[in-house]
């Protein structure tokens, strides 16, 4: 088995089978699908019924609502070589699978691709800033050339740094940056990361929506990861200057809804970054770095 795709899902059979007729166009067809199901009821059964007479679909049940807990979950019970983590409302290209499989053939697979967003119609997302060439991805540019559900990896590599950490990501305290996170440990182990613009998925856009709820989210998930990894002075003066910025910019231009946006963004980044339990656990981390 080629490709292990585990996919975390919630109430949403009508994004998985999108999902899955995406899969169906795939020119590249040596996968399995792990769809790891935390509804607590039947809403799957016919999908897994009918998409298991095309390829292999594992249906895993887990009474633990927390996404970054399903995608480990569900890696456990993978068997494919590379592994992936799919959000259930992207959608694949034709040629997403066949040109991830090219990489790692010309690699040997080692280290972990990254790709490019577009909007479900095909339009460029308006998702934050990336990187606009392909190029190799260091501990800086990681932040602006990697999103989760475009991140394919050796399975043993995942496996080598332990997952993905389950105190990021949606439900828990740190709203965000696991991607990033899980990436930074790939590198921690020697591990190369690639940003390829053609490696392409598409995904709704966020709500145009300015939600200062939202920005704290995110932010505390930055903030917590920046610390944990130990970021460069450069990295995290980037990234408290530029909400910073764009709070002072927008006042000035009377933009007030935007103002509060960029300025929630910071103090979640700061709140992340600062929080006890973020300074506990880079104590741990520099301390087994230097071990």
């Amino acid at each position: 088995m080629r490709f292990s795709l585990i996919v975390p899902t919630l109430d949403r059979p009508a994004e998985v089978e999108a999902f899955m007729q995406g899969l169906d166009r795939q020119i590249f067809r040596d996968f399995e699908v792990i769809l790891v199901d935390q509804s607590g009821t039947d809403l799957y059964e016919d999908i897994v019924a009918r998409y298991s007479r095309k390829w292999p679909v594992k249906h895993v049940r887990s009474d633990v609502r927390k996404p970054r807990h399903a995608c480990n979950l569900g890696a456990r019970q993978a068997v494919g070589e590379i592994i992936a983590f799919p959000d259930d409302d992207c959608i694949y290209e034709p040629d997403t699978l066949e040109r991830v499989n090219a990489y790692f053939r010309k690699t040997g697979d080692q280290g972990f691709i990254t790709g490019a967003v577009l909007n479900l119609d095909g339009t460029p997302t308006a998702m934050g800033r990336w990187l606009k060439e392909s190029q190799p991805l260091n501990r800086h540019s990681i932040w602006t050339g990697l999103i989760e559900f475009n991140f394919f990896m050796p399975r043993d590599l995942f496996e080598q740094v332990g997952g993905f950490d389950e105190n990021l990501g949606p439900c828990t305290s740190f709203g965000s940056c696991e991607g990033p996170d899980l990436a930074l440990r790939l590198m921690s182990v020697g591990a190369h990361g690639y940003h390829d613009r053609s490696l392409l998925v598409r995904h709704m856009d966020k709500s145009s929506t300015l939600s200062g709820s939202r920005a704290y989210d995110y932010g505390t998930g930055m903030g917590y990861v920046l610390r944990k990894n130990h970021a460069s002075v450069r990295t995290v003066l980037t990234f408290f200057i530029r909400p910073l910025g764009g709070t002072l910019l927008s006042l000035l231009r009377r933009k007030r809804d935007r103002a509060t946006y960029y300025f929630r963004t910071l103090q979640g980044r700061l709140a992340g970054y600062f929080s006890r339990q973020t300074c506990q656990i880079a104590r741990h981390t520099l301390r087994e770095n230097i071990s």
